[in-house]
């Protein structure tokens, strides 16, 4: 019997991975109506219907959980459907969840569940716009792009796995994705595509299809004023996971004047739906230095030197030489003591000195201090835990560089001790903020209703981006406008 060369061998593990590589691109290749074209796919619809399934859980838990409102619930629902409706896939049970969370956002998992959230809906001026996005995501679900970038991510690591076996190394080991894989930006040309077949649902469902660019002018715009007023390029969570690119917005517009020329807006009903709305972090707020949370009756001073901005519900303090103040309040579900609590629960695994169990104005508190090594040097980090109610602790941590600790330690005490109950005078000042859409009357201008809102810097330029205007404009009496109102 003839011996295959030992040379030979060697390559058959090689050759036959790359023939296995090759049969499932092929087998992977199947055209889809929805976008016109063939795909690579290695996840059948029934698997993605699986995955969506097992990942709305983790992304509800994610994004403040879904909104209380059973009237919003339905709106949107009810818009949502009418999208699906032109899609010609009855077999997807498309859901639509409105998510409590302040962060302007959009997205969608396989299997049609697509989520956006209270954020947005009160950033959008319109029913149309609403629906633009929602069917932006109901296309990304139709055109299968998820697992058309998963099934991409899938064949790059295999070629990887082809060069070690062809090399005498190990195949590459493919990795599990959870549901922020699954919310990952999207290529341009996904985008691109699910603003066109998205301008189509629209149209065919009877809006106006030149919302979908309105509205991506309104995030464009809100993006920049947060920018501006934060002093730093920002980007808001809809770009995060929907690259901006500088002629989307442009492709839109020729793709929606291809499209139907008529189709409703549909703003009052829009603005009626919002009008009450939750706006900006469901606990606690900042006026100026002060900081306080209604809800928890809960109140502290940050000191002149630094410069606060509150992201969801953490407040973020940045001082002199790079300093920093990290404050937030977190839910506990079992009663432990403050120096249990920043031990074995907060601080687990980090040796702490100087322990210290502390009363911060009648709440029970403990304290820490760690000195850290970070790429940027060493860092003196003080952690405080104090019991705000029975089952929410309120954390700083307090960051400073070890020539700066010394100084900065009086002012980060008083911090600290600041920290008290609210009492019934100051409640009103921290309660939630909300949408209140209000009719112009006669006289009224953005300078006159722009006062109305609770904002110290900026009110002006607030109001415009809320409402998709650009100064200089002229309000019409009897038109609709929101307001942001205690």
């Amino acid at each position: 019997m003839s011996r295959v060369p030992q040379s030979a061998r060697r390559s058959f593990p090689g050759a036959c991975l790359l023939l296995a590589a090759l049969a499932i691109l092929l087998a992977g290749c199947a055209g889809n109506p929805a976008i016109g074209r063939h795909q690579l796919s290695l996840i059948s619809p029934a698997e993605e219907a699986r995955i969506g399934a097992r990942q709305n859980p983790e992304v509800v838990l994610t994004f403040g959980g879904v909104h209380g409102d059973p009237e919003l619930a339905a709106y949107v629902d009810r818009i949502g459907q009418r999208l699906a409706a032109q899609t010609g896939r009855p077999d997807i049970p498309f859901t639509f969840t409105v998510l409590d969370t302040e962060l302007v956002n959009a997205f969608a998992l396989p299997g049609g569940y697509v989520y956006v959230t209270r954020g947005l809906l009160a950033l959008a001026n319109s029913e149309a716009e609403l629906a633009g996005v929602l069917a932006h995501e109901i296309s990304h679900v139709t055109a299968r792009h998820s697992a058309e970038r998963y099934s991409q991510s899938t064949l790059a690591q295999l070629g990887i796995g082809l060069v070690g076996v062809l090399t005498g190394g190990h195949t590459a080991q493919l990795a599990g994705l959870g549901a922020q894989a699954y919310l990952s930006a999207y290529s341009r040309d996904q985008e691109s595509e699910a603003d066109a077949v998205g301008i189509g649902y629209l149209s065919a469902a009877g809006y106006d299809p030149g919302a979908m660019v309105s509205f991506l002018q309104q995030m464009d715009r809100n993006d920049r004023l947060r920018s501006r007023l934060s002093g730093e390029r920002r980007q808001v969570a809809f770009f995060s996971t929907h690259p901006r690119t500088s002629d989307r917005a442009a492709q839109a517009m020729r793709i929606a004047g291809s499209a139907a020329p008529t189709g409703v807006r549909r703003e009052e009903e829009h603005l009626a739906m919002i009008d009450g709305l939750a706006y900006g972090p469901r606990g606690g707020r900042l006026r100026g230095q002060r900081y306080g949370d209604a809800t928890l009756g809960i109140r502290w001073d940050a000191p002149e030197e630094f410069e606060l901005r509150q992201e969801e519900n953490t407040v973020i303090g940045v001082g002199p030489a790079g300093s920093r103040i990290l404050f937030d309040t977190k839910p506990h579900d079992r009663s432990v003591s403050a120096g249990t609590y920043l031990t074995r629960v907060w601080a687990t695994g980090i040796r702490l000195d100087r322990l210290e169990a502390i009363d911060v104005n009648g709440h029970s508190a403990a304290t820490g201090t760690v000195r850290l090594r970070t790429p940027n040097g060493a860092r003196d980090v003080r952690l405080v835990a104090i019991e705000a109610t029975p089952s929410t602790f309120a954390r700083f941590l307090f960051i400073t560089r070890p020539g700066t600790t010394e100084r900065l330690a009086v002012p980060l005490q008083r911090a600290t001790y600041s920290f008290r109950s609210l009492d019934r005078t100051e409640e009103r000042a921290f309660r939630p903020m909300r949408i209140e859409t209000v009719t112009v009357r006669r006289g009224d201008t953005v300078e006159s209703l722009a006062r109305r809102m609770p904002f110290d810097d900026d009110p002006m330029a607030r109001f415009l981006a809320l409402n998709g205007l650009d100064a200089p404009v002229t309000l019409a009496p009897g038109s609709r406008v929101k307001l942001v109102v205690d």
